[in-house]
């Protein structure tokens, strides 16, 4: 079963925004996935600045031979938090740096 997919619709709805937020709360630490697996880097933490049920942001940090990395990456780049595996899914597929920006 998904935790925090979206509907038939391709959005999400108030209720299954809200549920995955407060997945995404509790989430510090798990491993961040592209789509198609493609690690990307653990779960730094989440920002809320517009919204009270749902994060606007999550900060991923990764590791590159010796340098450490953030990413910024949109609430809606998240397609699912599984918290059986300590992951998080990222919709689409690759590396997602067209789409993030690094602090």
């Amino acid at each position: 079963m998904q935790e925090g997919g979206g509907d038939e619709r391709g959005e999400r709805s108030d209720r299954t925004q809200a549920e995955l937020g407060r997945l995404l709360a509790a989430a510090e630490g798990y491993r961040v996935v592209a789509g198609d697996g493609t690690h990307v880097g653990r779960l730094d933490h989440v920002r809320y600045e517009r919204h009270a049920d749902h994060p606007d942001e999550i900060v991923v940090r990764s590791r590159r031979l010796l340098a450490r990395r953030r990413c910024v990456l949109p609430f809606s780049a998240v397609a699912e938090v599984r918290r059986r595996e300590r992951t998080v899914v990222l919709g689409g597929t690759g590396r997602p740096s067209e789409r993030s920006q690094l602090v």
